[in-house]
């Protein structure tokens, strides 16, 4: 994983409330939002009320603190797109409240990223995924649940979410560029998933280089969206891979500029149109350290990423 450091930070913009209940209520009434709970005692929910209106940003009323002994999820206003499946990456915006506080921690329509997720069992948990591949595109949801971070502190959290969309295709599917011949050449599998016909050769670049092999048409990235990609990296001395999110069969997503990944990525990845696919050269600088600064085991590496931009989803305006 390409991440510099996972941590729930600037709130929990890159991820959703762990463990959701598999059911929600059948309508659209902001007022009788609880879901079923398999735990004791009352759902979460039902002592939540989360605004329907999908104009406006979503306000979480309750008071706190409120008591979450079970995961439980409801559906507010039904969307009319697609219903989610199975291996989806949904692009959502959220509000996360503090359950034991009632504090707004985070908010998409208050400048924060928005985000996404790959919906399976394994990324959310058993509950989520049921719940969520019952819901359409452009619905708003409620959920209750847990985070915790890395350093292991715990939050119960009441979130309510606006999905947006379906991330598609995931590959670039823009216009192929002529390569420079700098770099190794790229040959793409029938799914698109990159391989180097060569290894590096010569002195690597003491910058990062940036190549378009493929010019996308779609929006350009710029600074605070949550993108979505797919990437392969290989060790420029050595040729060998060693990364690669075709390889996990899921996207990988960060929010662009905020310090989440290395900062030839943060740089690099600005004002590129969804749909490109572009040739990354990072020096040990811009990727993670000189060898005898850092400790992580691609110190003082030159690294080579080939990476499909999928999405781009932008701050509130």
């Amino acid at each position: 994983m390409i991440r510099r450091r996972t941590l729930l930070t600037s709130a929990l913009a890159a991820t959703t409330v762990a463990g959701v209940a598999a059911c929600s209520d059948d309508g659209a009434d902001a007022e009788n939002t609880a879901a079923a709970s398999d735990g004791g005692g009352d759902p979460a929910l039902s002592a939540v009320t989360v605004s329907d209106d999908l104009e406006a940003e979503p306000t979480i009323e309750f008071t706190p603190p409120v008591q979450i002994t079970a995961p439980d999820s409801a559906l507010i206003t039904s969307g009319d797109g697609e219903t989610i499946a199975e291996g989806d990456t949904i692009i959502w915006r959220s509000v996360y409240s503090d359950a034991s506080t009632g504090d707004v921690l985070e908010s998409w329509w208050q400048g924060a990223p928005a985000n996404g997720v790959q919906v399976t069992a394994e990324t959310l948990g058993d509950e989520a995924f049921a719940f969520l591949t019952t819901v359409p595109i452009g619905s708003r949801v409620a959920m209750a649940g847990w985070q915790t971070t890395t350093s292991g502190q715990s939050y119960a959290l009441i979130q309510a979410s606006d999905i947006d969309r379906v991330v598609s295709p995931l590959r670039a599917d823009g216009e192929a560029q002529e390569p420079s011949g700098t770099f190794p050449a790229v040959s793409l599998d029938e799914n698109g998933a990159p391989s180097l016909e060569s290894a590096p050769e010569g002195e690597a670049p003491t910058e990062t280089v940036r190549e378009t092999l493929i010019q996308g048409a779609g929006d350009a990235t710029r600074e605070g969206d949550y993108l979505t990609m797919h990437y392969t990296g290989w060790n420029w001395d050595s040729g060998e891979q060693f990364d690669s999110s075709w390889e996990r069969g899921a996207p990988f997503g960060f929010p662009q500029g905020m310090q989440k990944v290395i900062p030839g990525w943060d740089e690099n990845l600005l004002d590129l149109p969804v749909g490109s696919q572009v040739m990354l050269v990072v020096p040990p600088a811009e990727a993670y350290g000189e060898e005898g600064e850092s400790e992580h085991e691609l110190a003082g590496q030159t690294l080579l990423f080939v990476i499909d931009v999928l999405d781009a989803a932008h701050k509130a305006d």
